[in-house]
């Protein structure tokens, strides 16, 4: 029955048949299980404009008038119309972002009722689940389910419906409180933003005490066992991300480090109070004010009628009981929930977080999973990778987490969310925020990996003490390292960020994020290349040398503006950089702009506190500077920096000596007519006008595809992760445009045209910023295009009687 159309667009509690009180009881219908069914149905079908029936199951409050009831007193005796209470209460407390899609911005406007709705309704959702006897009657039902191995198909979705409902109120907005006008600001402290803050606290408390930390660590252990490595996983890191939800990972680090030393336990008894707490003295002490400003307000209240007089002692009184009980309720304060995270944060590092790291990669990379949300991924990698340092992991433990894979798909990330933000920076219709904050968790989570990689990289002298668990250790680091060096597009990667940077959509801190990511990998790649054991052919000095350029120069002089409030290791990073380009390739001409020189003199007048290699720099370009050579630096305002667009102001314009190709005459060109005649002829006169390097660059892409499509690089896709990534996935392959020249040539209508004719552009987009080669090409397909552009070289990866040249042209399917 359709319970929204029958009562004119709200539903009646008349055609609800769920259940009804009786002294105080709550007795199941029989024909609830039926009707809880039908509203999971509607449910499911709700409008996904208005959410009319979302709204509605909220307007009756059937969460309190029915399903809370229906969840503590049935779970034993009516197990079905329980999980069919918890997953529609799990329909009702999805998370708003999970149900407004993206919109122009005119329906963005008028949604904006909508979600203020849909958010009241969480709210009131997540009032009523702070009630430990619906959290307790979740987790024991789970339990008992998960106790009796093997599962069925319709325990594991339960126990999935368990997680997300327990995700989605813990994501829930608590309701804002307007601040007493009857308790002066002074007089509230901590206390009176304690209490308003709690219900998260209480809620995380509860679960806590009730053993869902252990649950959780049994279903994040159980994933270990091949046949269930695609159950739970994405639940549990949502879950995970929301019970540390706005909380300071340095304050956990901070009680994590206090555990460590004291092997303090944060414990609860029978009743799910904390054994060890202790007296807060600073709520004690606002209920002293509080008391004080009672007894003052009781003596000049003469001036108040008999009712308003007794209104306000009754508020008083009210607001002391709730003084009384949040004393009582003290494990709901910030430092005992830090101290339980703390505790979680040592079980989860040493016993899931490799497991995790191990499954969630392949469940992020199906092509059709729409409800997995990468961010959480790589919250989860930016939060708990510092840990590893603190728990003095094991090097196994290390060994399961710092891998090639992990970082490769951390390097697709950053790519991905790279074009996706340039896309949104085009296209306003769509807001850019979540691509904005994927792409700084990815370069964070690259930050994070390489600094949990430093922790165990230091390379120690050989001698007769050194036992066999440290020489195990120094090899996988040894073949880390090395495989770091053949990782090209990881290099390339930041310089790829600091040309993109714009800062009208990124912030500053974005900016230090690239900058000292970038700091950490050249950092260990010149361990890796100072040891012997690596005998590689890489050159350092050639990869920096592409730093050497104004606009680069120009992103780590604006990085430096805020040298004062900037962390250390932000300063090292920008200062490293400079002297790398001034004094190694001595090129203090880059360094003459007015960005770098602007504080790089207040640090001289301030006498600022830096290194005395700093100082050298400082003093060596200002004497540069003021030996004439002002007229041989390349002066860039930063003001015309920031008003560049991104594409514009990424890359330098071709080479002086590279013809302009604007006469040439297109006006006449047929794409659906001999397109072959059409594509040699364009790569013609392309070679002509001098773009062999960029010809070259898209030959090389389409044959690393092809090789990576004939599984040349299986164990090896470090090499070229994001092509390998691509092909795995069965999706379009990006061809990035790692250097300058290569994204000079995307500027070239008449380069765009030939990419556009073999494929490699969508006909009919509007929008694009990498070319990309269609999924559905087959090796022999990638071969015989990368045949157009000349002779193949002799360094592929793949034996050519593997391949075979095919007709074109193939009109790709975008």
């Amino acid at each position: 029955m359709d319970w929204l159309h029958s009562c004119g667009g709200a539903p009646s509690l008349m055609l609800l048949p769920l259940g009804t009180y009786h002294n105080n009881q709550y007795y199941i219908n029989d024909q609830c299980l039926l009707c809880l069914e039908d509203l999971i149905k509607q449910l499911d079908c709700d409008d996904p404009n208005t959410h009319s029936r979302r709204l509605g199951l909220g307007y009756i409050d059937i969460l309190n008038k029915d399903l809370k009831p229906i969840l503590i007193s049935c779970w034993r005796s009516w197990p079905k119309v329980f999980r069919s209470a918890v997953k529609l209460l799990v329909g009702i407390t999805t998370p708003v972002e999970c149900v407004i899609y993206d919109r122009t911005p005119n329906q963005r406007l008028n949604s904006s009722n909508v979600t203020n709705e849909l958010t009241q309704l969480l709210s009131n959702a997540k009032e009523a689940l702070v009630d430990g006897n619906v959290t307790r009657a979740i987790i024991d039902h789970a339990k008992h389910l998960f106790s009796k191995q093997p599962l069925s198909c319709n325990k594991i979705e339960f126990l999935n419906d368990s997680l997300l409902l327990i995700r989605n109120i813990l994501e829930a907005p608590e309701r804002s409180v307007e601040p007493d006008p009857l308790i002066p600001s002074y007089s509230r402290g901590d206390t009176y933003e304690f209490e308003h803050r709690s219900q998260q606290n209480e809620i995380v408390r509860n679960l806590f005490a009730q053993g869902f930390d252990k649950l959780l660590l049994d279903m994040v252990a159980s994933l270990a066992c091949p046949e269930k490595q695609d159950q739970w996983v994405v639940a549990i890191v949502q879950v995970i991300a929301a019970i540390y939800k706005n909380r300071r990972i340095e304050d956990i680090q901070t009680q994590l480090s206090k555990m460590i030393k004291s092997n303090t336990v944060v414990s609860f008894d029978n009743d799910g109070e904390n054994i060890s707490s202790q007296p807060l003295r600073s709520q004690y002490h606002g209920l002293q004010q509080t008391l004080s400003l009672m007894s003052t307000s009781s003596s000049n209240s003469a001036t108040f009628d008999n009712q308003q007089e007794m209104t306000d002692k009754q508020r008083w009184k009210t607001r002391i009981r709730k003084l009384g009980n949040s004393l009582r309720m003290q494990l709901s304060n910030e430092r005992t929930i830090s101290q339980l995270l703390a505790k979680f944060t040592i079980d989860f590092m040493l016993s899931g977080f490799s497991v995790i790291l191990q499954q969630l990669p392949q469940q992020l990379k199906q092509k059709d999973n729409h409800l997995v949300d990468k961010s959480h991924f790589l919250w989860l990698l930016v939060s708990f990778l510092p840990f590893t340092s603190h728990l003095r992991q094991k090097s196994t433990c290390l060994k399961q987490v710092l891998t090639t894979n992990l970082l490769c798909y951390l390097v697709w990330v950053v790519v991905q969310e790279t074009e996706n933000v340039q896309l949104n920076s085009i296209n306003t219709a769509i807001d850019p925020k979540p691509n904005l904050r994927r792409l700084r968790l990815g370069v964070r989570a690259i930050f994070e990996y390489l600094q949990a990689l430093e922790k165990y990289s230091v390379i120690r002298e050989s001698d007769s003490n050194k036992n066999n668990l440290s020489q195990c250790v120094e090899e996988w680091v040894f073949q880390l390292h090395q495989m770091l060096l053949a990782m090209n597009e990881l290099r390339q990667l930041f310089l790829l960020q600091l040309h993109h940077f714009n800062k009208e959509i990124q912030s500053d801190q974005c900016l230090f994020d690239i900058i000292c990511a970038n700091h950490a990998l050249l950092l260990t790649l010149e361990r890796a290349v100072q040891q012997s054991e690596y005998k590689a052919s890489f050159d350092l000095d050639h990869h920096l040398k592409q730093f050497c350029t104004s606009t680069i120069m120009a992103r780590y002089g604006s990085a430096l503006e805020d040298f004062k409030t900037n962390d250390y290791f932000v300063n090292e990073s920008i200062f490293t950089m400079l002297r790398r380009v001034g004094c190694e390739f001595d090129r203090f001409d880059l360094l003459c702009q007015p960005i770098i020189l602007r504080p790089l003199c207040k640090i001289w007048e301030e006498e600022f506190e830096i290194c005395d290699d700093w100082h050298d720099l400082i003093e060596c370009l200002i004497r540069k500077f003021t030996n004439n050579l002002l007229d041989d630096c390349v002066m860039v305002s930063p003001q015309t920096e920031e008003r560049r667009s991104p594409d514009k102001e990424s890359f330098k314009l071709m080479e002086s000596n590279q013809q302009s190709l604007d006469t040439l005459d297109i006006s006449n060109h047929d794409p659906l007519s001999k397109i072959n005649e059409e594509i040699k002829a364009l790569i013609r006169q392309l070679t002509i006008a001098g773009f062999n390097k960029q010809l070259g660059w898209i030959q090389a892409s389409l044959l690393t595809t092809c090789a990576a499509c004939l599984g040349t690089y299986a164990g090896q896709e470090f090499r070229y992760p994001v092509c390998c990534s691509c092909v795995t996935m069965k999706i379009p392959c990006p061809i990035v445009p790692w250097t300058e020249v290569e994204a000079s040539g995307l500027r070239s209508e008449r380069f765009r045209l030939l990419l556009q004719l073999m494929g490699l552009i969508p006909q009919f987009s509007q929008f694009f910023f990498y070319p990309k080669i269609p999924s559905e090409w087959s090796a022999d397909v990638l071969y015989s295009y990368a045949l157009l552009f000349g002779p193949i070289p002799d360094h592929i990866h793949f034996d050519l009687t593997l391949v075979k040249k095919v007709p074109l042209p193939i009109l790709p399917d975008f």
